[in-house]
């Protein structure tokens, strides 16, 4: 992996802004602005602080979405982390995404702040998140799932239940994830909504509501883990019949050793 030398704050913004500039996602051949933004973070000082809550007012929209992924997990790389600057980070990052979402609405920098919220939540901001949920944008709409990540606010859940049924496989899958196996509620509407998803067009997703329903002690899912199963075998499968454990698996699990384990686990953005 490449590596920064610098430890001048003013250039580490300024090679973040270079590394981001084509794709919002980082880029495959030159990785160094997720490199430069991982350095800033890992400073958590309030240099850093500062510089990132300018970035996010700033009218380049570039350096707004720079300033969201600095403030996003400032300080979480660190040894024994603990949070800094929250009340300041959360301000900014609020101010900010109600700033986009009523002006500029730039779909980079929305989604870049949206995503931000999965890594410091906080229930202020999900009414902003949830009028996103049908932005033109995907990207925008998957960096809503994950700013609602974690929430067992009843408006937030209707959201992942409402996203869960997006058109977009990305913003299902992950709707999907945080609905079986981040939140830990278990009601009728919930599985219902996985139940929805059983037969999704993509099997990430069924597989996804597959654990859910199994992380809950729902039998029924076991007759489309079996389908599954015997259609190829993978981690969240795998997971869903260690927590239903039944005889009536054994034949579909047996026939799984002539395939090999696809294994996948969900990474944040």
């Amino acid at each position: 992996m490449q590596s920064l030398p610098s430890v001048d704050i003013d250039d580490l913004f300024r090679r973040a802004m270079i590394g981001l500039d084509d794709d919002d996602l980082g880029s495959i051949d030159d990785p160094t602005g997720w490199i430069a933004i991982g350095r800033l973070q890992r400073m958590a000082n309030r240099a850093v602080l500062e510089m990132a809550l300018t970035f996010c007012v700033d009218t380049d929209p570039l350096k707004r979405r720079v300033g969201a992924h600095v403030l996003a997990q400032l300080g979480h790389s660190k040894p024994g982390f603990e949070p800094v600057f929250v009340e300041e980070r959360l301000a900014g990052l609020i101010g900010l995404l109600e700033a986009e979402r009523d002006g500029r609405r730039d779909p980079g920098v929305l989604a870049a702040v949206c995503t931000a919220f999965g890594h410091l939540p906080d229930i202020r901001a999900i009414p902003s998140l949830l009028a996103l949920m049908s932005h033109r944008d995907p990207n925008v709409r998957s960096g809503v799932v994950h700013g609602l990540s974690g929430h067992e606010d009843d408006a937030a859940i209707e959201g992942l239940i409402a996203l869960s049924e997006d058109p977009a496989d990305r913003v299902r899958d992950w709707a999907t994830f945080e609905l079986g196996q981040v939140i830990e509620m278990d009601t009728p509407t919930i599985r219902a909504a996985l139940h929805a998803r059983l037969d999704d067009a993509c099997h990430d997703v069924r597989n996804e509501a597959i654990e859910g329903l199994a992380r809950r002690g729902d039998r029924s899912v076991l007759p489309f883990l079996i389908r599954e199963l015997e259609a190829g075998v993978a981690l969240p499968l795998l997971d869903a019949a260690t927590m239903l454990a039944t005889p009536e698996l054994c034949e579909a699990l047996a026939a799984t050793q002539k395939g090999g384990l696809v294994i996948g686990a969900k990474h944040g953005p």
